[in-house]
């Protein structure tokens, strides 16, 4: 009779044949990440046409100042947008229409789409194809002055500048006071939230997941290992797995930035942690980059509001090596600021200044000087391959949780507006 190899052990034996797979492609590598130094700047020109100063340069400032925006990077038609957000904090201030940024002209425009409403602070967008046309969808947010969220998710065509209500409003705002955590798109085209923030109240520890097209809202099994909001979150480019560098917690009062950092792999529906990012920060984007002699990298810029944040510091999160270093600052330190990536360029505009009050229209560039492959502009893109790869090595994995079904609510009304509160370490969402 034959014997029956137990599951688990199965399992663990899988990944540590893998992270063997992995030791051995670092060890062939180079280590000159760990000792290189920024180059000067050079003036270099990418197949696109878009102009490259290795390092960061300054950009053409928004056409208003913006906090609280996102920022998204279409392939489609290589152009940069900043969604959503408000010019200031208080009522009546919110974005009525998306910002384009063009890298080749280096200029800023309104464009005529309208929001469907005006909770469109602190909102979860990224770019996902239906039917093979791409779209920038965003997922709740909040209106200026308000204690409340929404759980519409809205998608944005660029090429024809329209803007449709999808009919699936997040389950993860089911009590009507819940913005999106961390959030990003992955390979297999769906969309990931990772945790959230209760207004004035908690975080949570859920992970949500969307299909497009059938327009269904998953919650997985995993959760993190602690409740987080506002979390610097992306995927990775050649590794398989979404990673986390900080994020936000509740103390009972105020938010306050943390250091916890994560990984999860959507595939196995599994997350494990990793090192902890070098400083503790909050409200903040990353973004998955190529630098000279590695293969990619995540970067989480700046953000924070615990002193001495908000922060112009940039961390690098090396996956193979699981280890952090400290990469090129910018120059305006900032927080809840819109930022975005094609993997050689970073565009990141607006946020609250240093005071973490004033708000900001500045623009900065970053270009790390591998130049752009030629970009192919369509309406109709290929899918993303399946990654092969996996996560960190030696990871600690954590307990989930029970997952749940989750029907497809209708959407929800606006909610009514709040007073800004008048202590002030109570955050504005």
């Amino acid at each position: 009779m034959k014997k029956q190899v137990n599951p688990i052990i199965k399992a663990h034996l899988v990944r540590s044949r893998f992270f063997l797979c992995v030791l051995l492609t670092v060890c062939v590598t180079s280590f000159a990440l760990g000792q290189r130094q920024m180059a000067g700047p050079s003036q270099k020109q990418n197949p696109t046409g878009i102009p490259c100063v290795t390092g960061w340069s300054a950009g053409p400032d928004l056409p208003s100042t913006g906090v609280r925006m996102v920022g998204v990077y279409f392939y489609a038609n290589s152009k940069f947008y900043a969604m959503g957000g408000r010019s200031m904090d208080g009522v009546g201030n919110d974005f009525t229409h998306p910002f384009e940024y063009d890298p080749v002209s280096n200029t800023w425009a309104i464009k005529s789409a309208t929001y469907p409403d005006n909770q469109v602070n602190n909102m979860a967008c990224g770019v996902l194809t239906d039917n093979g046309i791409p779209y920038i969808y965003c997922v709740g947010g909040s209106a200026g002055g308000q204690t409340t969220a929404t759980d519409r998710v809205f998608r944005y065509d660029p090429i024809s500048d329209t803007i449709s209500v999808i009919p699936a409003p997040w389950p993860g705002n089911s009590d009507g006071i819940t913005l999106p955590g961390g959030f990003t798109t992955y390979y297999n085209d769906k969309f990931y939230i990772l945790g959230g923030f209760r207004i004035n109240t908690a975080m949570t520890d859920q992970i949500w997941e969307f299909t497009p097209g059938t327009n269904v809202w998953v919650q997985k099994n995993a959760v993190l290992p602690v409740p987080r909001g506002y979390i610097p979150t992306t995927r990775a480019i050649l590794f398989s797995g979404i990673y986390t560098g900080g994020g936000s917690l509740w103390d009972g009062t105020t938010l306050q930035d943390s250091a916890d950092s994560f990984a999860y792999d959507p595939l196995a529906d599994a997350i494990f942690t990793i090192a902890s990012i070098p400083r503790p920060t909050g409200e903040a984007p990353a973004v998955w980059m190529q630098v000279p002699e590695t293969p990619g990298l995540m970067f989480v810029l700046g953000g924070g509001r615990t002193p001495p944040n908000p922060s112009n510091e940039v961390d690098v999160y090396d996956q193979p090596r699981n280890q952090w270093q400290t990469g090129p600052s910018f120059v305006t330190p900032r927080r809840n600021f819109a930022a975005g990536g094609d993997g050689y360029h970073i565009w990141l505009v607006g946020g609250y200044a240093s005071d973490g009050v004033t708000p900001l229209s500045s623009m900065e560039i970053y270009c790390s000087g591998l130049g752009t492959p030629t970009a192919t502009p369509t309406a109709t893109p290929t899918a993303s391959p399946t990654p092969t790869a996996t996560l960190p090595p030696s990871p600690t994995p954590t307990a989930t949780a029970t997952p749940t079904a989750t029907p497809v609510p209708t959407v929800r009304a606006t909610p009514a507006p709040r007073p800004r509160p008048s202590k002030a370490p109570r955050p504005s969402p």
